[in-house]
C-alpha cells in the first residue's frame, strides 16, 4: 500500500493500538487480566457484569489472535478454559494502568 505525504509510515501501526484499545472491552479485558494471574471465562464474566458471553468470547479470541492473551484448555467436564497474558499483554497492561491512574488525576 502507498503510503501518502501526509500518512506517515507507522500511521497503520499506531492506529491499529488505538483500534485495540478503544474498542469495546479489550481494554477492561487486558486490565482485569493484568490484575491475575489467570482467570477463568466465568470468573471473566462475573468481573465485567455488562458483556455478554457472546461479546465476550469473540474478545477473548480477538486478542489471543493478536497475541495479547494466552489460552488454555483443560478436558474436564464442562471444560475448563483459563486465559492470562502473554509477555505483550503484560505490555499493554502496564499501559492501561498509567491511563487509568492518569484518568484518576483528571477526572476526581
Amino acid at each position: 500500500m502507498k503510503q501518502s505525504a501526509k500518512q506517515p509510515a507507522e500511521y497503520c501501526r499506531v492506529d491499529r493500538a488505538f483500534k485495540l484499545i478503544s474498542t469495546k472491552w479489550s481494554a477492561h479485558i487486558i486490565w482485569l487480566l493484568g490484575q491475575n494471574e489467570c482467570l477463568r471465562f466465568g470468573q471473566i464474566q462475573k468481573q465485567l457484569a455488562l458483556v455478554s458471553s457472546k461479546v465476550l468470547s469473540q474478545r477473548l479470541k480477538f486478542l489471543e489472535e493478536d497475541g495479547f492473551i494466552w489460552r488454555r484448555q483443560e478436558s474436564t467436564i464442562p471444560v475448563t478454559v483459563y486465559y492470562g497474558l502473554t509477555h505483550k499483554g503484560k505490555e499493554l497492561s502496564k499501559i492501561i494502568e498509567l491511563i487509568e491512574a492518569k484518568s484518576s488525576d483528571w477526572y476526581d
